[in-house]
């Protein structure tokens, strides 16, 4: 298993390449479904998500380079490339590639050509041919973007597991400390009403963020069983330690005698078997 050092040179090296493609239509063009990615820095947000993506890859990263792997919803791609330059020979991810336009060709032939496998699915339509079945699947960022029943999605993914397989599931944390001081002040911890009120039909932000309740909740719901919980921050990484708790001193003591305070939480589910 590579260490964080060593993940984080590969995954910012490849951010570097994506960001190649970007371009200011491609920004324009999600923006118009949610107005505040108009002026968000994607570069920032990918750069500072290494911490996120090394998580999820030390999921897994004992299995050996063989496993198949998928990540739902992988858009930018940056997490099945870097795990093809890790050695892993077995990657893919999905899209539902209806909802882009020719901007976005470039990026996806360009992923592509690294040798991830994209797959044109929707993974929330119950009419979807599912691809799989996949040693590990990885839904990260993903769940808090659709507004309705995740009982459709949850079913898939159940389908896309080898019987003995693995789901990592990431969410923004509703309860992070920031979002609890905002409550308490009078403000939403959601999206702003004037956010939602910009942006077209549909809107693509964040529809419902989790509780770690509500992941053990889902897990069952859906017929699996937590394996591993996990909690963390990632806006801040690579911002030196003491320059956060300088800054920030009461969320720095509160993130950490109160892990369910963090950023993020992830889960790594299997499915419950009789």
């Amino acid at each position: 298993m590579q260490t964080l050092r060593e993940f984080e040179e590969i995954y910012q090296a490849t951010v570097t390449n994506v960001m190649r493609y970007w371009t200011p239509a491609m920004q324009a063009e999600i923006a118009k479904h949610c107005y505040d990615w108009g002026r968000f820095d994607f570069n920032n947000y990918l750069r500072r998500s290494s911490i996120r993506f090394y998580k999820a890859y030390q999921s897994f990263a004992t299995s050996g380079d063989e496993i198949s792997i998928c990540d739902v919803g992988g858009f930018w791609g940056v997490f099945p490339l870097t795990l093809k330059k890790l050695g892993f020979k077995h990657v893919s991810m999905t899209e539902s590639l209806k909802y882009y336009s020719s901007a976005f060709d470039d990026l996806f032939e360009f992923i592509q050509e690294q040798g991830v496998t994209i797959i044109n699915i929707d993974p929330f339509s119950a009419a979807s041919k599912l691809p799989g079945p996949f040693e590990v699947v990885t839904v990260m960022a993903v769940l808090e973007h659709y507004p309705h029943s995740l009982q459709t999605f949850m079913s898939n993914m159940k389908e896309m597991l080898e019987r003995d397989g693995k789901l990592y599931v990431e969410v923004p944390n509703i309860a992070y400390w920031p979002k609890r001081i905002d409550f308490l002040l009078g403000r939403t911890p959601l999206v702003n009403i004037t956010s939602i009120y910009q942006s077209a039909i549909p809107f693509i932000g964040h529809h419902h963020e989790f509780t770690i309740a509500e992941l053990r909740d889902l897990a069952q719901l859906s017929g699996f069983k937590v394996v591993r919980e996990d909690y963390y921050n990632y806006s801040n990484f690579g911002t030196p330690r003491w320059k956060s708790q300088l800054r920030y001193p009461l969320r720095e003591i509160v993130n950490w005698l109160v892990k369910d305070s963090r950023e993020c939480l992830a889960v790594v589910l299997a499915v419950q078997h009789n």
